[in-house]
């Protein structure tokens, strides 16, 4: 076993956050963490990272397993470049280097025992080096910046200057360089687009230590975990299989522990009747051996329910049937292009999601959407009596100095009374409504935007990224609500479950345009593959004709030779259609040469080393056709003056 829990607790003051904690992780074993937000599972893994923080137990780790850990937040990353940062992401790499360059000069001047020894010490960190790859080890970061979304063109940057997500990112990046022995990680899809998601998945899907992983992020999970461990009530337990599965275990369980609750809750109340009746008549002595029954009895805990807030949109006002239009609509700023040429429109009850990579434009088109920011060209425009419900990833409708109560209050006027009942559907019951906002953590303050979406009863929701910092529990409530919801909705996330319960259209940045796909994320991801398969037969297709209908020229053919077979094999008119043929067909190559260089030019395809050698063989073969294209189009440009000349004479 790579770890073993033993009985673990800890507690702040009265509060016990969880106790008696017992698992084991094995090589190779992949371990989801979930629980509500608060329930402690931050605290573990600090307690298994830190010796002393837990108030009791044990935590052994496996000797010699190096730990790489990744958690919420970033820390100081230091004043160097990102490549710098990376390669010290690492030490023992280039200590290990330093080593063996030493021993390298020292073995130059030396010889017999002294030899050996240092040749024995040479050997010795060559093999500790070769354990750690380092031969491959910036290979390696290479291909973990550009699945993270860091292409080559910033690898030079001040780490230090990359924003707060960014920053998280390359907290990830280092950890997975270290290629460790074991891997803990906290919310490590936070700050991921749908493309370093499942980059990442497959990454650790392929990854061979130990793995234990806290994540909110349902498909996530399905993909990459092989067991779960549930934190609830301050109990830990264990699940076989991915998060559908456990799923399926868990509502058995409660179920049967729901009944079996209900069961001896009723042999109790029945016993204590029993007893209460007869302690003092004749069947004393009968109540007597029910009440040492009573008490030999192991009690059943209560099943634990999490409290849910309540959200439920009002019905949405009537609304023109276009509610969005966007007519030829370019963003972004003014150096910079980010998405061109959009003609779209959404209509009233649709649900559309919008995709794309980190920095593509998504929420640069809501804001122009939203009038916040000018077009570059075109327009986006709302149909009539559309009123707009927007939710910002950053919280702008929130007054970080304000109280919980004062920000209600003062934006919509009502009583205290009013606004302490609707707090406390968020969850937020007593002196909580006094806590000033920016002392909230982001889940919180992601309730108190969602009460004012249902305050302000708008019929077109905009939303920015709205499960960040919300747990499972809380995003199935979201999903319940939008499902619900009888108005508009055009929301941006990377939650792909999410995406799948709630959107019947989705929209996709891509290479700065917008792709529309009329269905829902199943639709979406099979539209996808469809084209994807389609592509690579249209490139092909050219080619093919070009080697059927074109022959390639025959070897050692003297210029008198190839004369006369011109003037033998062509009349004027079909050397001209064979002259048309091949340079379509040059022109056809040439451009889908480009397409497949803009592709190479992507670090992205190249995070894949296979992936990337066959766009190499790809690139090869297209280029080596274009030159025997070319070969051809001489001989019959050449056959085409010959035939000229003899026409002349």
């Amino acid at each position: 076993m790579q770890l073993v829990v033993d009985n673990l607790t800890k507690s702040f003051g009265i509060n016990t956050i969880f106790k008696d904690v017992s698992f084991m992780i094995d090589k190779g074993e992949k371990i989801g963490l979930v629980g509500v937000n608060g329930s402690g599972k931050s605290t573990l893994l600090r307690c298994l990272l830190q010796n002393g923080y837990a108030d009791g137990g044990s935590v052994r780790f496996e000797a010699g397993t190096r730990v790489g850990y990744v958690e919420q937040g970033f820390g100081n990353i230091g004043d160097g470049s990102l490549w710098q940062f990376m390669m010290n992401s690492c030490p023992e790499v280039p200590e290990l280097r330093a080593r063996l360059q030493r021993l390298e000069e020292q073995s130059a001047g030396l010889s017999g025992d002294e030899l050996d020894k240092v040749l024995e010490e040479y050997a010795s960190v060559t093999r500790r080096y070769e354990y750690l790859d380092g031969y491959n080890y910036e290979t390696r970061i290479k291909i973990v910046l550009n699945g993270l979304g860091f292409t080559e063109d910033v690898w030079q940057k001040p780490a230090q200057n990359f924003s707060g997500g960014q920053k998280t990112r390359i907290l990830l990046a280092a950890a997975l360089v270290k290629s460790p022995d074991f891997l803990i990680l906290d919310e490590p899809t936070n700050h991921l687009d749908i493309r370093m998601t499942e980059w990442l998945e497959k990454y650790l899907q392929d990854f061979k230590g130990g793995l234990l992983i806290v994540s909110h992020d349902r498909k996530f999970l399905d993909n990459v975990a092989t067991r779960i461990l549930e934190m609830e009530g301050g109990h830990l337990q264990s699940f076989k299989g991915n998060y559908t599965k456990y799923l399926a275990q868990k509502e058995i369980q409660t179920a049967t522990l729901e009944a079996a609750y209900a069961a001896q809750q009723d042999y109790i109340a029945k016993t204590e009747a029993y007893i209460r009746r007869f302690k003092a008549g004749i069947k004393s002595k009968m109540a007597r051996g029910r009440q040492s029954q009573l008490d030999r009895l192991e009690r059943i805990d209560a099943p634990v329910h999490n409290e849910e807030f309540e959200l439920k949109l009002p019905p949405a006002p009537e609304s023109a049937e276009r509610v969005l239009i966007l007519e030829n609509l370019s963003v972004g700023y003014k150096d910079n292009l980010l998405v061109q040429d959009i003609n779209l429109v959404l209509r009233r009850g649709e649900k559309a999601a919008l995709l794309g990579p980190n920095g593509s434009g998504k929420s640069t088109l809501l804001k122009t959407i939203l009038g916040e920011i000018a077009p570059l060209s075109g327009k986006a425009q709302t149909g009539n009596r559309v009123k707009v419900g927007y939710f910002s990833q950053s919280y702008e409708r929130l007054d970080e100095k304000q109280t919980i109560l004062d920000n209600f209050l003062t934006e919509y006027g009502m009583d205290d009374g009013h606004a302490r009942s609707l707090l406390g559907g968020m969850l937020f019951h007593g002196d909580d409504v006094f806590k000033e906002i920016g002392t909230l953590s982001g889940g919180q303050k992601a309730r108190l935007v969602l009460l004012k979406l249902v305050l302000d009863g708008a019929n077109f929701l905009i939303l920015d990224e709205p499960t960040n910092h919300l747990d499972i529990l809380a995003r199935e409530t979201l999903e319940a609500a939008l499902e619900a919801f009888d108005g508009t909705l055009l929301v941006v996330s990377h939650d792909r479950y999410f995406i799948g319960e709630i959107a019947d259209r989705v929209w996709e940045i891509e290479n700065h345009t917008l792709q529309d796909y009329k269905g829902d994320y199943e639709y979406y991801l099979a539209e996808k593959e469809k084209r994807k398969l389609a592509a690579p037969a249209t490139k092909a297709e050219p080619v093919k004709k070009a080697v059927k209908e074109e022959k390639a020229p025959e070897a050692k053919t003297s210029p008198q030779g190839k004369k006369a077979k011109a003037q033998k094999r062509y009349s004027p008119e079909e050397l001209a259609k064979q002259l048309q043929k091949v340079e379509l067909s040059i022109r056809e190559q040439e451009a889908m040469l480009g397409v497949l260089e803009k592709q190479m030019a992507d670090p992205a395809n190249h995070v894949d080393l296979n992936h990337s050698k066959q766009l190499a063989d790809e690139h090869a073969a297209m280029q080596a056709e274009i030159d025997r294209l070319m070969l051809r189009w001489e001989e019959l440009m050449q056959a085409q003056e010959e035939l000229d000349n003899a026409d002349e004479n």
